[in-house]
């Protein structure tokens, strides 16, 4: 055999050892452009921060929300950190200034958040039984929400989706205008249950979910639903408008297609009862028209004059 047919032969084979190990890197480089593309429209944000505007400090968002942080990374395939906030206002700032790039809230928190930092609905997460109820004592002689005019109504804090803000909508259905004078309204914190036990006020609103609570401090046949109010608003996973329409849907296939194991995550821990039983849905802006009517109702014409409270 000649040298020279030898040195062709040799030539061929590392020609095709050359285009066989072209083929296995492109195969691998689309495997990995599969695996990687959709994560790779975010990677440019990663780590990506999370919080929840219902929780305080770090260690307690640690405690509630660690193995939801470990399934949205395996999920997304990107980094994610947490990015405890303080409030409400806390959160607007970091959404604004890019500090802050996927949260969980609650519908009056999102509101607020879509008028300060321009947040991006991703996707709601329904609550099972999540309305708003208007009680009454059982010998009351109200009939209908209506009957409530120049009347007092007690409620929870102010910027409680269901104890506040879900009332003031039922009111405000009813026609009439608690601005206007037509209902006296007292907001109270956490003794707002108690305070309509030991005899204030004519009625009380607050979520329906209370209503054991109720029972429980008045008696069972103490006191009865006046009116239910409909299905709330969900809460809902916001991102902020900085990490662009690609990567905001990116993160909402995600979700929506990792729910069950996220939505395990979330509740495993105990510490979110809330959620059980809740599934991920589309949420566009205007499911929350219901929350803003009720902030006019409570007679907030600018966001920015709610009081940082607990949005549940």
């Amino acid at each position: 055999m000649s040298r020279k047919f030898l040195a062709l032969s040799a030539a061929a084979a590392t020609a095709l050892a050359l285009t066989a190990c072209g083929d296995a890197d492109a195969d691998e480089s689309a495997d990995g452009a599969s695996a990687d593309s959709a994560g790779g429209v975010c990677a440019e944000f990663e780590p990506l921060r999370f919080s929840d505007t219902g929780v305080e400090g770090l260690e307690t968002l640690v405690l509630e929300f660690e193995d939801f942080r470990v399934a949205l990374e395996e999920a997304t395939g990107l980094d994610v950190e947490f990015e405890p906030m303080a409030s409400r206002t806390a959160a607007a700032t970091a959404l604004e200034y890019d500090d802050l790039d996927v949260l969980l809230t609650g519908p009056a928190e999102y509101v607020v958040l879509k008028e300060e930092a321009d947040a991006i609905p991703l996707v709601g997460v329904t609550r099972d039984n999540y309305k708003a109820a208007i009680f009454k004592r059982a010998d009351s002689d109200l009939e209908s929400v209506e009957d409530l005019e120049g009347k007092q109504m007690i409620t929870k804090e102010v910027g409680s989706t269901s104890g506040h803000l879900g009332p003031l909508e039922m009111l405000d259905s009813a026609g009439l205008d608690p601005n206007a004078g037509d209902v006296e309204v007292v907001p109270l914190s956490d003794t707002h249950i108690e305070a309509f036990a030991t005899g204030d006020g004519d009625a009380l609103g607050t979520g329906i979910s209370d209503f054991e609570a109720v029972q429980e401090a008045m008696g069972d046949d103490a006191v009865e639903i006046l009116a239910e109010g409909p299905d709330l608003p969900n809460d809902l996973f916001i991102a902020r408008t900085g990490l662009g329409e690609d990567c905001a849907n990116y993160l909402t296939d995600t979700l929506e297609e990792n729910q069950d194991v996220l939505l395990e995550a979330i509740v495993q821990t105990g510490e979110n009862d809330k959620y059980l039983g809740s599934e991920f849905v589309d949420a566009t802006d205007s499911d929350y028209d219901p929350t803003r009517r009720a902030f006019e109702a409570a007679g907030f014409d600018q966001y920015a004059d709610l009081p940082d409270e607990d949005e549940q």
